[in-house]
């Protein structure tokens, strides 16, 4: 399962094509979110802002449809927005929670609201459930994603989108995932302030997700429903 999922962004052709393509959107999103904060606090940052819109919508599309199990869609089609369409609304969901339960813990802490006698268990307490709150809804995502852009959008929020997260196939391809789409995004904070390095990370990152989604796809395949 591994194996396969590793090689299938150069597996043949069409794949590898798909994958350029993937990498050739994160490039321009990049390029256009640089401009973007080259023009903060200007209101022109506007502009490229919402041209790499287009971009995103995009790569989240062609992730998308490896995720659909049917392969890179086209890039300008209504399957590719629909597909987008999908993962966003699936992600909105299942990884709100986790942001709104970070973005609290982060403002309690940077507040100091906190008696000084119970500062110590208190901030470990919130860290604890905020770690928790995250790694539930980070769990629980790519299964849903997976039905919700094979199934629709209401399929992928029903409770038996999810039931097949208990299955062992899911948890090692979920682990794997997890630690491709950790180490790219930790490469691109990383280097972001390096052209040449950043380039390196960005199509790292386009080989990351693709064979990250190949592995959630399968493992979902893999999964039994007790």
């Amino acid at each position: 399962m591994f194996l396969e999922a590793l090689r299938y962004p150069f597996a043949d052709r069409t794949r590898l094509d798909g994958t350029a393509a993937c990498l050739a959107a994160l490039l321009l999103g990049g390029a256009l979110l640089r401009t973007a904060a080259g023009l903060w606090p200007d209101w022109a940052l506007l502009a490229p802002l919402s041209l790499a819109v287009g971009p995103l919508v995009a790569f989240l599309g062609l992730v998308g449809g490896v995720l659909a199990g049917e392969g890179f869609p086209r890039v300008a089609t209504r399957a590719t927005a629909r597909l987008a369409g999908r993962l966003l609304g699936v992600g909105a969901v299942y990884l709100s929670p986790a942001v709104v339960t970070v973005a609290a813990v982060s403002y309690v802490v940077a507040v100091g609201t906190m008696p000084s006698a119970l500062s110590g268990v208190g901030l470990a307490t919130l860290a604890t459930v905020a770690l928790l709150v995250t790694v539930v809804c980070g769990y629980l995502f790519p299964s849903a994603a997976v039905v919700s852009v094979r199934d629709g959008l209401r399929a992928g929020l029903e409770r038996d989108a999810v039931r097949g997260t208990a299955s062992s196939s899911y948890f090692l391809a979920w682990v794997g995932a997890t630690v491709l789409v950790v180490v790219a995004w930790t490469a691109l904070a990383a280097t972001a302030a390096r052209s040449v390095a950043a380039l390196l990370a960005l199509a790292w990152a386009a080989y990351a997700h693709v064979a990250a989604a190949a592995l959630v796809a399968d493992g979902v395949d893999r999964t039994k429903y007790w």
